[in-house]
């Protein structure tokens, strides 16, 4: 199995890279935005952190978004309406290596990703590093995952190649709205606090700046093993949209082409 999932991860790996439209979307306007974004803001600070440290955390939810979601669900669906999902399922290489390697490839580049974000804040805009470097890899892993899942689940129902942006589109203004990027989340009507908080979106926001500044949401320092626990409401609301993403990718992913 794992000599299959690794084969896969490299042709994977090879295809992603030969195909612009996805180093673009998955690295390009991520790191453009990093780069940009707090040039354009004042000082000061957003949801109880400094706004350029705001900023790097809704990019780099941002960033989550579009690769875990946006990248595979183009990628599932491309591949299933050309006969070639049907064509690996023909060959020796199990399911579980297909979607292993899949997800293998999404780790690896995000990994890059937030490198450079990460870099990038620093370099050009002296964003200081983040206080909890594990806590911070922790969940961007995790929500890669996340947002993988939801997308081979979605893949399922999406009928032709082009209509991947009438499902894509709406959940990267979701990240963008609801991770802090585009508007304070301390600043919603309290009936959108509340849904949100269930979302996967703001339970990514408030870890990753839990990671970077080492403190909790009441601006208490933390630990690192401190910084895992004082995020359990996020790991639970991750954790249950992950096994409602794997149940739903169970019963709606499709292998064969769909038609109309």
């Amino acid at each position: 199995m794992t000599a299959y999932t690794l084969a896969h991860f490299r042709l994977t790996q090879t295809l992603f890279w030969r195909t612009p439209i996805s180093v673009g979307i998955a690295l390009f306007f991520p790191v453009l935005f990093g780069g940009l974004m707090p040039l354009m803001l004042p000082g000061g600070t957003r949801d109880g952190a400094p706004i350029d440290v705001a900023v790097m955390t809704g990019v780099i939810v941002m960033g989550i978004t579009t690769l875990g979601f946006m990248t595979v669900v183009e990628s599932f669906v491309m591949r299933r309406q050309l006969l070639i999902l049907k064509r690996l399922r023909g060959t020796e290489l199990p399911d579980l290596a297909i979607f292993g390697g899949e997800i293998l490839t999404v780790l690896s580049v995000g990994l890059l990703q937030l490198v450079l974000i990460v870099g990038l804040a620093r370099v050009v805009h002296g964003v200081a590093l983040p206080a909890n470097p594990a806590l911070l890899l922790v969940m961007v892993l995790l929500g890669l995952a996340v947002c993988a899942a939801m997308a081979v689940a979605v893949s399922g129902r999406v009928p032709a190649q082009g209509s991947t942006v009438v499902v894509s589109l709406p959940f990267l203004l979701l990240s963008l709205a609801l991770s802090g990027f585009a508007y304070p989340v301390a600043a919603f009507p309290e009936w959108l606090r509340t849904i949100s908080s269930f979302l996967p979106f703001e339970r990514m926001a408030e870890g990753i700046r839990t990671a970077y500044l080492g403190r909790d949401v009441t601006g208490s320092e933390v630990g690192v093993v401190e910084g895992f626990l004082v995020v359990w409401p996020g790991w639970l609301v991750l954790g249950a949209w992950l096994a409602l993403s794997l149940l739903a990718a169970k019963r709606w992913f499709r292998w064969e082409p769909r038609r109309g």
